[in-house]
């Protein structure tokens, strides 16, 4: 795709390899890739490249059609046609020039790009000296939602801070919190961690929703979409995500809708000192059942614990939420919803190209199932 678009572009691919695939099939994939390019002066570089089907472009992305008529959007980080804001973001001059209008002023900055969804978001932190400051860079139409959001629920739970935003370019500007997450507190194994109790506190603190709020669906509702994908990808699991379908509905529950996280996870919540000095990612926050927030966070935790090195920790710790939990909501419920996030996560090797991701796939899937038989 690349080679046939070479002189439009202006640059020739050297090497490429993939990085990330967002798939839906039949409706739409997304695909970015390393790269390395020599350019038309003859300079080498190394950029991400994204390539795009089934997903509207706006006018002016170069696009290619191939044998059959399927349209094709090819374009080089940072100049996503849907984040507008990436190339100010990641820019040095640029972001100081930005910074210093949203009143985070700094002489000198340097820019990592913390984390990059194409099409859909990404993360750029500025360090510099008055500080690090996050750059949430998002489609222009979506960030006033978020900074109301942030305005909405800071008074009630140490989230970020918004140093200010911009409409035009997407970019909304936070500040750096403390704390290592709670994920890489327990792979570390720091001494203290959160009480279940501290975890449960802080979702309680997020305020209420009126009717209208966005609803959040729960892991188990996903799993069409989820096993969708892993039946294209890996036919040979069809037979576990069969099995998986038939515990569907031991996740019913009578739960009256709460306010949630919608993402909750030891990667966003900042933990020092086995105190909780933060919660991140609060673009997912609406209107849910609380025991998902829960089964979210259990089976993440589950599926770190399949992977790691030293699992004890992980393991250890989900034993003292589940043992909390279980005084909270249904411990059938609980464990049935876990097998789903779990099941979810499934489709994680795929989407990051992992080396061995069939068999990874697979591992995550059988889990999924251990959990779904605990529910009995």
């Amino acid at each position: 795709m690349f080679a046939a678009a070479a002189e439009a572009l202006g640059f020739t691919v050297d090497d490429l390899s993939t990085a990330q695939v967002r798939y839906l099939p039949g409706r739409s994939i997304v695909a970015q890739y390393r790269s390395r390019i020599t350019q038309r002066d003859g300079t080498e570089a190394t950029p991400m490249l994204v390539a795009a089907s089934g997903v509207a472009v706006p006018e002016g992305t170069l696009q290619l059609t191939d044998a059959d008529g399927t349209g094709i959007a090819l374009w080089r980080f940072p100049f996503d046609p849907h984040l507008p804001g990436l190339a100010a973001a990641t820019s040095p001059t640029r972001a100081t020039e930005l910074l210093a209008r949203l009143g985070a002023p700094t002489t000198e900055v340097r820019l990592r790009v913390r984390a990059y969804r194409a099409t859909r978001r990404a993360v750029v932190e500025a360090a510099g000296s008055s500080g690090t400051v996050f750059m949430k860079v998002l489609r222009p139409s979506r960030v006033q939602a978020l900074q109301e959001r942030h305005a909405l629920l800071a008074p009630h739970v140490p989230i970020p801070q918004s140093l200010g935003w911009t409409r035009r370019l997407g970019i909304l500007a936070m500040q750096a919190m403390p704390g290592l997450t709670l994920r890489r507190s327990l792979e570390v194994a720091q001494p203290h961690q959160p009480a279940p109790a501290a975890l449960v506190a802080l979702l309680d603190a997020l305020p209420e929703l009126d009717e209208n709020a966005k609803p959040v669906a729960s892991a188990h509702e996903r799993f069409d979409d989820h096993s969708r994908l892993i039946a294209a990808v890996l036919p040979e699991s069809r037979s576990l995500l069969d099995s998986l379908r038939e515990h569907l509905a031991a996740c019913g529950s009578e739960e009256a809708p709460a306010t949630v996280h919608g993402d909750f996870h030891a990667s966003q919540v900042l933990v020092e000192d086995g105190a909780i000095v933060g919660l991140v990612d609060v673009d997912t926050v609406g209107l849910g059942q609380r025991s998902s927030d829960y089964a979210s966070l259990v089976g993440q935790l589950a599926t770190l614990a399949l992977l790691a090195d030293e699992p004890k920790p992980l393991e250890e710790y989900i034993d003292l939420l589940l043992d909390d939990f279980d005084g909270r909501i249904d411990p059938r419920i609980l464990r049935a919803r876990t097998a789903f996030v779990i099941a979810g996560l499934a489709t994680g090797p795929f989407r990051v190209q992992a080396a061995d991701w069939p068999s990874e796939t697979m591992r995550r899937l059988e889990l999924a199932l251990v959990w779904a038989a605990g529910a009995k």
